[in-house]
């Protein structure tokens, strides 16, 4: 039995089982510069080998790309894990303002449409767990896309579901949560990006919420492998998010990190058991599109847990040095 079938988890209420670190597959499905399918079939494969088994994949990734090569993989490995995957906003709307209606931006319709397209893509006659892609704090009292989405369940085309809260506002679910509505949540969790911590892990916590922190290396920047000077593809989204100032300060921030740090210890194996550390994070989703990647990440879990003296010691600097401007992902654009 590996290390990672030692740490399964359960995913939230509907007997999802998946393992403590999981894989993303942004960058496999494309958006993160050239990506050829040999090596992204090679990398999902290598994933499953290692016993990792949980995937998060989006209909957006590379317009279904990413979910085609998952069925793709699971065909050939023999078997499937659990696979969450995404509803993105009608018209790529990804920052509804508030008292938006929820029907603008996730029409019964749109919601069906995804689910139909994920369901023939990922070639299964029901999905594991859909997440929506983006919310309004405002929708807290709506109910509309809930009975929808139970609707799905009744029909066997879903087990459960639940939300990918923005980059920019980690709490926007905080009032669904609350009302009882979801058990499942994603959020943007890191070394770089400890804001979901302060009020949505707290309520998750209190009723017994999945988290699944994405983003745990920071879009790269935690692998330590980013320098002064650096070039992102043109066709990386990173290229015109990380440049100039931004670029500066995300290494000055991975430098002080570094400075409190043991050098001969990975820092990419910091940066995940910082995130599984916490007692409310159920799994981590590292995007990966390299063998080593997969290699490197689920070593992770092989490595000294952090002490709790060295955890308050990156959450203070984080709280003192680095809470005001946090920008580690795309932000308000969305994924895709």
């Amino acid at each position: 039995m590996t290390q990672i079938e030692h740490s399964s988890v359960r995913i939230g209420k509907a007997g999802l089982i998946g393992s403590r670190i999981g894989i993303g597959t942004w960058a496999i499905g494309g958006g993160w510069g050239p990506q050829p399918e040999e090596q992204s079939l090679a990398t999902l494969l290598q994933a499953l080998e290692m016993g990792c088994a949980f995937i998060d994949t989006a209909a957006l990734y590379g317009n279904g790309r990413a979910e085609r090569l998952i069925a793709h993989v699971f065909k050939e490995y023999g078997s499937r894990v659990t696979t969450i995957t995404k509803i993105y906003p009608f018209n790529y709307h990804w920052s509804p303002s508030p008292g938006t209606p929820i029907a603008a931006i996730y029409p019964k319709e749109h919601i069906l449409s995804q689910v139909e397209g994920s369901l023939r893509r990922l070639e299964t006659d029901c999905l594991d767990a859909v997440l929506f892609q983006t919310w309004c704090p405002s929708w807290s009292d709506e109910t509309e896309w809930y009975e929808m989405m139970h609707a799905l369940q009744q029909a066997g085309k879903i087990r459960t579901f639940g939300i990918s809260v923005s980059d920019h506002r980690p709490d926007e679910a905080n009032g669904v949560i609350a009302a009882g509505r979801v058990n499942i949540i994603e959020a943007p969790y890191s070394l770089l990006d400890q804001r979901a911590a302060i009020q949505l892990f707290p309520l998750a916590q209190k009723h017994g919420i999945s988290i699944i922190a994405r983003t745990p290396l920071a879009s790269g920047a935690l692998t330590g492998t980013w320098h002064e000077g650096m070039k992102f593809h043109r066709q990386d989204w990173r290229k015109r998010v990380f440049r100039g100032e931004l670029l500066q300060e995300t290494l000055h921030r991975v430098s002080r990190f570094q400075s409190l740090l043991d050098p001969k210890i990975s820092l990419t194996h910091i940066a995940l058991q910082f995130c599984l550390s916490h007692p409310t994070v159920t799994a981590v989703i590292p995007g990966v599109r390299r063998v080593e990647q997969v290699q490197c990440n689920l070593a992770a879990l092989e490595s000294e847990p952090l002490s709790q003296g060295t955890l308050e010691c990156l959450t203070k600097v984080w709280q003192q040095e680095m809470s005001q401007h946090v920008r580690t992902s795309i932000g308000e654009e969305g994924e895709g």
